[in-house]
């Protein structure tokens, strides 16, 4: 006797269009979560010690915010450099994703599909993220840049900076991604596909 295995996704809810990133800032990176979830302090502060500096050579007028609630001391210890700034809870996360040139995601623990990073894809951002901060996601065609190590990293986030119409692109790609994969029609579809138990 075998048993049917189903897949149920993340859901979505996807922003409407005048919501989306508008790709106009060039000195704005963006990290949203919950900022006492070790996971994401691991993940800034990595970010603000090793990353960002290397950016600020070649882009001195960059900015770093991170957006969340509840934010650790440690990562609050990170605005003692004028360069960056932590919001702590906000009403609406949507004006951060609207001016990010990037959003970024350097997760070095944790594991699963993180909804920071599906929910930027859902507003057109261009997220650069580790291969950790990807797991779960099924990237073919450049929706996501993923990076993994302080070079490679500074080396990515750096070319894109550099490039608006690439960031444009992968943010409609990653968009694109989350409608066919995770919106609430095509989870709406695997989950009772479930409950029926259909193949």
């Amino acid at each position: 006797m075998s048993a049917n295995l189903y897949v149920v996704g993340n859901k979505v809810n996807i922003p409407d269009v005048s919501l989306l990133s508008r790709h106009e800032s060039g000195d704005c990176i963006v990290f949203i979560g919950k900022m006492n979830y070790e996971p994401n302090v691991v993940a800034v502060t990595y970010f603000a010690e090793r990353i960002f500096p290397n950016l600020l050579t070649r882009f001195p007028h960059l900015r770093f915010i991170i957006v969340g609630a509840h934010p650790d001391a440690r990562v609050q210890k990170l605005t003692e450099r004028k360069e960056i700034t932590v919001t702590g809870y906000v009403d609406s996360l949507a004006p951060y994703y609207q001016k990010a040139t990037i959003v970024v995601a350097p997760m070095l623990t944790g594991a699963g599909i993180q909804n920071k990073i599906i929910q930027a894809m859902s507003y057109g951002c261009c997220v650069v993220t580790t291969s950790i901060g990807a797991e779960g996601l099924d990237i073919q065609r450049g929706e996501i840049a993923i990076a993994d190590g302080e070079e490679d990293m500074s080396r990515t986030i750096l070319s894109l900076l550099g490039d608006v119409e690439k960031r444009r692109e992968m943010g409609q790609l990653a968009r694109e991604y989350v409608i066919d994969n995770l919106s609430e029609k095509v989870i709406g579809e695997q989950f009772w596909k479930f409950m029926n138990g259909k193949k």
